[in-house]
């Protein structure tokens, strides 16, 4: 097997001090490894391919400050619209909140950007009213979707409607979503050979404990491996509001793209641990979303990162 180095991290890094043949050698010895033990007979192709998912390691992007990240979130979900619209007519993304959602208010500032081609839903919701302040559809519509012209009915938000109180809310409105979401066509937004959803883009953002969505460590929804539903309640979250819907983790790694966006030191402890020596074990769930994965973040998130 004649290791490839694009398989490891590509950083986009002003900093000088990295080393880059320190990497190459660490690579080149962890294939060797792993494939040296692969590569024997009786091991069949999917142990091969899930070997090979460990060993490919998502795109970094290291920008100077908050600022200079959000611009490069502009700018890489601008572009990948635009590849989008380019291919099928359509963009889906699906976005999450808590601080990402201030950083998409980057967006505005894109030229060019044909947004009535967008098709916009949330990766989890917590059941609260569109008007409350924890809301993440509620928070995007002051961001960003109040001041761009995406058709309203292109905008996916959950049903507030369904319920008046969190208790009890997330089974309806958790169906009602799956619906919508299904409700599309596939020329809008395709389906895997086993019915998963394919997006175009989703954005990730995650927790002190690792979680993505409203997927937790070591909760009973990471399980769920079907392709049926797509969107999961959960009703025990150790975050307050309890009641919330989440994509599953199978939704997630269907996805054309995800992109983890990580600003501030109170993300850096966080996300060495996602990108270096978090085990797949579900005890941290940002570390199981596979495929194309790539990450924007600042200096402050990235500083405990291996140099």
């Amino acid at each position: 097997y004649n290791t490839n180095t694009s398989l490891m991290y590509q950083r986009t890094n002003t900093n000088p001090s990295y080393n880059l043949s320190r990497s190459v050698r660490a690579f080149r010895s962890s294939t060797t490894k792993h494939f040296s033990k692969l590569i024997q007979p009786g091991h069949k192709l999917k142990a091969l391919q899930r070997e090979m998912q460990t060993l490919i390691s998502p795109k970094l992007n290291i920008l100077p400050d908050s600022s200079s990240a959000a611009d490069a979130l502009a700018s890489l979900t601008a572009q990948a619209a635009a590849e989008a619209i380019e291919s099928k007519g359509s963009f889906t993304v699906a976005v999450a909140g808590g601080s990402l959602i201030n950083l998409l208010g980057g967006l505005k500032k894109s030229e060019g950007v044909q947004w009535d081609k967008w098709h916009v839903a949330w990766v989890d919701e917590r059941c609260v009213p569109h008007s409350d302040p924890e809301s993440n559809y509620g928070g995007a519509l002051k961001s960003l979707l109040h001041d761009v012209p995406i058709p309203p009915s292109q905008i996916y938000a959950i049903d507030d409607s369904l319920y008046d109180k969190n208790e009890g809310a997330a089974d309806p409105a958790a169906a009602a979503y799956d619906a919508t979401l299904r409700g599309l066509p596939a020329s809008v937004l395709p389906r895997t050979s086993t019915g998963l959803p394919v997006f175009d883009l989703l954005l990730l953002g995650f927790g002190p404990d690792g979680h993505i969505c409203s997927l937790f460590p070591h909760h009973a929804l990471l399980d769920h491996q079907d392709s049926t539903p797509w969107v999961l309640p959960i009703k025990n979250s150790p975050k307050s509001p309890p009641e919330r819907v989440t994509f599953s983790l199978p939704v997630v790694n269907a996805a054309k793209k995800c992109v983890f966006v990580a600003v501030g030191e109170g993300k850096s402890e966080m996300a060495s641990v996602i990108l270096e020596t978090a085990a797949k074990d579900g005890s941290i769930p940002a570390a199981m979303v596979q495929g194309n994965v790539e990450w924007i973040m600042d200096s402050a998130a990235a500083s405990k990162l291996a140099k």
